[in-house]
């Protein structure tokens, strides 16, 4: 049964076109840092590492002749001699590492784990820094939310379009999981917060009936990926520390890859474009 709602659809407005505005209107400046702490291109790894202003910071600019001329990784500062100067070992700048404060934020989200720190540049200075560490940030917990809600929406739409009789689908789950959104649909239904049983589904059970049915090429694949998706879901919801440390930032980003790929397999197999 399904309740013809007053409200407009959720997807109604566009999914790539909410996406792309995300990307537009959310900008790396919201979590980049400006009041830049830096490190003359001359001072030893000893003199740098052992500097208290600089001990919170895994990537730290190089400074001479006041201007930005590198980055010193302090997580590969395991060397032979403590005593070389930082210039001998920092990242020189090129292209890869330098990026707009106006860039997407979501496209550094995304490719974070690949390149965890860019230094960002104002005309032609190098004004501020973004790191891995900035993904626990307030901003960046939006634009998570937003990628991973549409996921959901997404599957959801997906089990409406291809079983449109919901005991089909509801016939994937386990026995416990459908009891709980009969029991579910009945209470929402009744204070109008459901237009059909797929919108009173959680997660896991939109993604159970749509891997069950054959919604991905690959299974197994997709469960181990939507689980991720799933998990991050969890984290940002409840303000959850997601990025704690530098390999659950990194798993933050690859993430984020998995739910675009989702959200671009699902969209290619609904009937109606998104």
């Amino acid at each position: 049964m399904t309740v013809k709602p007053w409200a407009s659809f959720p997807l109604a407005g566009g999914v790539n076109q909410a996406l792309s505005a995300l990307e537009v209107g959310m900008h790396i400046a919201l979590i980049a840092t400006f009041d830049l702490k830096t490190c003359h291109i001359n001072e030893t790894v000893e003199f740098v590492l052992a500097n208290p202003e600089l001990e919170e910071f895994d990537y730290i600019p190089v400074s001479d002749c006041d201007n930005i001329v590198g980055v010193f990784h302090r997580q590969t500062s395991n060397f032979d001699r403590v005593e070389i100067s930082v210039g001998e070992v920092m990242q020189k700048i090129d292209e890869s590492i330098i990026i707009s404060a106006n860039a997407s934020l979501l496209s550094f989200i995304e490719d974070a784990d690949n390149q965890p720190f860019r230094l960002i540049i104002h005309g032609k200075r190098i004004v501020g820094i973004v790191s891995l560490s900035d993904l626990q940030k307030f901003a960046v917990r939006p634009v998570l939310f937003a990628l991973i809600t549409c996921v959901e929406l997404l599957l959801a739409e997906w089990l409406r379009q291809k079983y449109p009789d919901e005991n089909e689908w509801l016939a994937t789950l386990s026995e416990s999981r459908s009891t709980i959104i009969e029991q579910r649909w009945i209470a929402w239904k009744n204070d109008n917060m459901a237009m059909d049983k797929a919108s009173v589904t959680e997660f896991c059970d939109k993604r159970d009936a749509a891997l069950n049915l054959g919604a991905f090429p690959n299974k197994s694949a997709a469960r181990k990926k939507l689980k991720e998706v799933e998990s991050l879901r969890h984290a940002v919801t409840h303000s959850g520390d997601y990025a704690l440390t530098p390999e659950n930032a990194r798993n933050v980003a690859r993430t984020v890859r998995y739910a675009r790929e989702t959200i671009a397999i699902l969209q290619d197999s609904l009937q109606v474009t998104i």
